[in-house]
């Protein structure tokens, strides 16, 4: 927000006309030139036509000229008696461009025509969505504020009830003819009862739009154009925008307004074609990512290829809830408005548009597609695929609206709903959905800054104005930190205590300059949500100037907690396990009837889970606690085979099964892991066994440097393996002997298996 509102007040200091930037003094100076300009034109033109004034006309024409003098009082003004007021001459009208873009005409005709038209949605001028091939008069600024919002029962989720509401904040200006500059600042939230999601609210802050549109007048009432837009995307659970996802929006206009015939007629039709570059997609990868990475590598719940799996993608209400698509879109909008008036400036316009977005898979998305065995229609709950769910599943909109601009010139009230046509209810992975219906309420103004003026004949009139110099003012400084340190508190929020203003933010080194106020205390409320509220005030000087001011904000308690759950490797909770968790704070929970254990105020940090259950592995797992938020490790415990296949032995833990490598590979196969984790399990209950070497041996096939490093790298697998699962790393050492030290002959298949071999060799043990 305060990038766009920067932008608009740079580019109205660069191109605003004179007229609108010229001090008082010289705006009347510039209407008194005019006015007697005017007048003497008009005195010339009489003389000529008509006859020789009498004489007593002479003396009344000298005597005037006479007393049109300066008063002795400076800084009043001389007016002509109360019996002889001012008469007009001409209509009211605009100082400037005195006609229509191509044809001479009245500009005030042209202007009022013009001045009715307001911002879309999107910033640009035109109707609720479908955007204006031209603009506002020249010099003209608008700024709209719109809120949406809908309800609905089943939306995206059978029995689930979605709420949304969200805002769009919009500024465009026509500095002069031919161009239009315009943003918006949009946010919004959507929320859902359905418990299946989690979270079940999410808020997109400041998505932004800057775009620019350029346009011609080919004739009186048809005008085109096209335009282009740059879509800036925060970030997701944040407030930033995120480069990779810009989108860029390229559009052609075309707007037939029939005011413009010599027989006027009060409608508007538009024709938007658009291609919209959507990158969206851009946000979210790194999170389906980092889902998919957690998704368990083994056991009957095991991840698939990442092209085959389908629990890591988003879900429909995410989707939609951060307007999330995979394709670029090709838009279609048409639209009609009918600006009639009521009276002298008051004008209703009723509006109808149609929009729909045809998707393009410009990134070549690979959509995974999962039928039921028996209809052949995407499985209960899941979503299907634009090729296969075609039209049904594009985002198309029927908006009814109407616009009102009341006596108060430049002021806008818009009413209007958007229903949705299609893509309501067919759900693809492809794109965000589109919401049944959407409520759209808001307040537009348009300031033209080519002002109007009436052009009078004066008998006598001459004005000085006397420059009255402004108020003084001043500005709090103000530097807000944590209480008892130095420690800058960055986002706080400041609020201005029985002021109507703006509430600020405190930029990253916990500091905020105030708008420019009157002399007298200033008293602010400062929130943050890791602080307690907290209050400071200034007082600025009677001369004005700036005040700086120290604010010290209380920090709230920055504790963290645990609410994990156990799991068997079949899915079953683990009842009565004993739970030690080492970290910054240590304690011993046992797991509850659910398999679950849970402990509060617990202090930041890394924390270790070791798990100990009857007939069950020991198993370890690391997890984070965060301020203020609550860890859900869920850990699975494999269950101790009923044949042991450790042995541990004085000098050596004896295995009964080898560990399985790829072929001339150090990877180990997926069959193993139930062998090495009965192996930490060993380790684990034995703390008296100190040092283990993990040792690697290989048969006599192949190169003996290379037999030698792949007996090593297979030996570092296993200790890293053992690690992972708890097993402390000092405890283990890898070695890799090659072909140095075969247990037969290297002289038959079976003999040499027997040589492929992991064994561990306990080389350090305490005294019992």
């Amino acid at each position: 927000m305060r990038l766009s509102t920067s932008l608009a007040l740079l580019s109205l200091l660069l191109f605003a006309p004179a007229s609108a930037l010229t001090p008082s003094v010289a705006l009347a100076q510039e209407f008194d030139e005019f006015d007697e300009e005017f007048e003497e034109e008009e005195r010339e033109e009489q003389r000529r036509q008509a006859p020789p004034p009498a004489e007593d006309e002479s003396e009344l024409e000298e005597d005037d000229l006479e007393s049109d003098e300066f008063g002795e009082e400076g800084g009043e003004d001389v007016e002509a008696p109360p019996s002889d007021p001012p008469r007009a001459t001409e209509p009211t009208g605009y100082r400037g461009r005195g006609g229509d873009l191509i044809r001479d005409r009245p500009s005030e005709e042209w202007r009022d025509r013009r001045i009715v038209l307001h911002n879309t949605w999107g910033g640009s001028v035109g109707g609720i969505h479908v955007v204006d091939a031209g603009s506002g008069p020249s010099e003209t600024f608008r700024v709209q504020l719109l809120t949406d919002f809908f309800f609905a029962d089943g939306f995206l989720n059978s029995g689930a009830n979605h709420s949304h509401i969200g805002g769009s904040l919009s500024i465009s200006w026509t500095p002069f003819d031919f161009i239009e500059l315009y943003g918006s600042l949009a946010s919004y939230a959507n929320s859902t009862d359905n418990p299946a999601e989690s979270p079940q609210l999410f808020q997109v802050l400041g998505d932004s739009v800057l775009g620019v549109k350029g346009y011609y007048e080919i004739l009186p009432f048809l005008v085109v154009g096209g335009d282009v837009s740059a879509h800036l995307l925060n970030t997701v659970g944040d407030i930033g925008l995120v480069g990779e996802s810009t989108s860029v929006g390229i559009r052609a206009n075309l707007a037939a307004d029939l005011r413009g015939l010599e027989s006027p007629i009060p409608l508007i039709a538009r024709l938007n074609l658009q291609y919209y570059f959507d990158n969206s997609e851009a946000l979210v990868d790194d999170a389906e990512q980092a889902r998919y990475n957690g998704l368990p590598t083994v056991g009957p719940d095991a991840r698939l290829p990442y092209e085959d799996e389908t629990r890591q993608l988003l879900t429909r209400f995410e989707r939609y809830s951060l307007d999330i698509n995979r394709t670029d879109f090709f838009d279609v909008a048409i639209g009609l408005e009918a600006p009639f008036t009521v009276m002298q400036d008051f004008t209703i316009s009723p509006i109808l548009e149609w929009v729909l977005r045809v998707p393009v898979n410009r990134q070549g998305y690979n959509c995974l597609y999962v039928p039921d065995p028996i209809t052949g229609d995407p499985i209960a709950g899941d979503d299907g695929c634009l090729e296969r769910q075609g039209f049904d599943a594009f985002p198309s909109t029927l908006t009814i609206g109407v616009r009102v601009m009341p006596p108060f010139r430049g002021l806008s009230i818009t009413a209007a709903v958007d229903i949705g046509t299609t893509g309501m209810s067919t759900f693809v992975r492809e794109l965000s959905g589109n919401a049944p219906y959407d409520v759209i309420l808001g307040l537009g103004y348009a300031f033209d800054a080519m002002p109007r003026i009436q052009t009078v004949e004066r008998e006598v009139e001459r004005r000085i104005e006397v420059t009255t110099p402004p108020p003084a003012r001043g500005r709090v400084i103000g530097s807000v930190v944590e209480a008892g340190t130095t420690t800058p508190v960055a986002n706080a929020t400041v609020t201005y205590v029985g002021r109507e203003l703006t509430p600020q933010s405190t930029s990253a080194d916990g500091r905020f300059v105030s708008y420019e106020l009157e002399p007298g205390e200033v008293v602010v409320d400062l929130t943050h949500p890791e602080y307690n509220a907290g209050r400071c005030s200034a007082t600025i000087a009677a001369e004005g100037g700036d005040v700086e001011v120290r604010c010290e904000l209380q920090p709230l308690p920055r504790l963290g907690d645990v609410r994990g759950t156990l799991r068997s490797d079949t899915g079953t909770p683990v009842v009565g396990a004993n739970v030690q968790v080492t970290g910054p704070q240590a304690f011993s929970v046992s797991s509850d009837a659910s398999g679950g254990f849970a402990r509060q105020g617990l202090p930041p940090g890394t924390y270790t889970a070791r798990v100990d259950a009857e007939g069950y592995l020991i198993t370890q797992e690391t997890f984070e606690v965060r301020p203020r938020e609550t860890a859900a490790p869920e850990i699975t415990v494999i269950a101790r085979p009923r044949r042991s296949l450790v042995d541990v032995r004085a000098r050596e833990i004896i295995i009964r099964r080898q560990v399985n490598f790829a072929t001339d590979s150090a990877e180990i196969l997926p069959d193993s892991a139930p062998l090495l984790s009965e192996i930490a399990d060993a380790l684990l209950r034995n703390p008296a066994i100190r040092r283990v070497e993990i040792q690697g041996h290989t048969d006599s096939n192949g190169d003996d440097a290379h037999n030698m490093d792949l007996s090593q790298r297979r030996a570092e697998a296993v200790r890293t393996w053992l690690i992972g699962l708890g097993v402390e790393a000092d405890r283990l050492t890898a070695q890799g002997y090659g072909e140095t030290r075969p247990l037969v002959p290297n002289i038959t298949a079976a003999n040499r298996a027997r040589n492929r071999r992991v064994q561990f060799i306990i080389s350090d043990r305490a005294a019992e």
